[in-house]
């Protein structure tokens, strides 16, 4: 599973205070399953929820959201598609401590194909597929989304 490393990255390159207590960002992943058809390829793909959860963060829920969304963007578009449906969409809990503090547990429904390549010198290589692109504009979804540098909440400077 390679998805939860690189949201944590993402989630980090948002808030640099996840990246400096990194005991505030916690992840774990729930039922898993793997699906792997009956075919040649013995290729395989994993389905599970991942938990993501925010201890004490101090800033703009909404900062985090927008990281997420762009993480989902290049990674499960299909999250993020147009009108009611199954899987469309993620769940999110939230405790607020106080004025300033709030924790956040979010649900995300991830899934990552895995494929089986043949090597010439009788073994296997594993290769994780991006995702398939599912927006038609002109934002590549292969590229990493860039880094927030700022947000603004109308005339309030979420991040700066």
């Amino acid at each position: 599973m390679q998805k939860p490393d690189s949201l944590r990255e993402a989630l980090t390159l948002a808030d640099p205070e996840l990246g400096r207590d990194p005991d505030r960002l916690l992840m774990w992943v729930e039922k898993g399953r793997i699906r792997a058809p009956m075919t040649k390829s013995r290729s395989f793909g994993y389905e599970y929820t991942l938990h993501v959860v925010i201890v004490s963060f101090e800033g703009h829920p909404s900062v985090l959201f927008l990281a997420i969304n762009n993480w989902l963007r290049a990674n499960q578009p299909d999250l993020l598609a147009a009108g009611p449906g199954p899987g469309r969409g993620y769940s999110f809990d939230a405790d607020i401590m106080d004025n300033r503090k709030v924790d956040l547990e979010l649900q995300l429904e991830l899934t990552e194909q895995v494929e089986r390549h043949s090597r010439e010198d009788g073994g296997w290589s594993l290769e994780h597929l991006a995702a398939p692109p599912m927006f038609p504009d002109d934002e590549p979804l292969s590229d990493p989304p860039a880094p927030l540098r700022q947000v603004w909440w109308k005339d309030e400077l979420l991040v700066p």
